[in-house]
């Protein structure tokens, strides 16, 4: 998520699939929305120490925007 840190819990509200993605929408303790997408990051000085890390948005767009651009570095 650009320039916001999330502080506490998260709480699902649905979730959904887009492009072999889960994606979660929910809200945070101050009662904001966010969508967090769960994005596999490639370590490139040791294929050992591959990760996941769990991204969030404010915005469904920006969202969509990252899975593409996520999506094309992918192939």
């Amino acid at each position: 998520m650009k320039g916001v840190t999330i502080f506490g819990n998260f709480t699902v509200l649905e979730t959904f699939m887009f492009n072999d993605l889960q994606i979660d929408k929910g809200f945070d303790e101050r009662l904001d929305i966010f969508y967090r997408v769960n994005l596999y990051i490639e370590n490139l000085e040791d294929d050992i120490n591959d990760t996941f890390i769990d991204c969030y948005y404010r915005s469904i767009n920006d969202l969509m925007e990252d899975i593409k651009c996520y999506s094309i570095n992918q192939t």
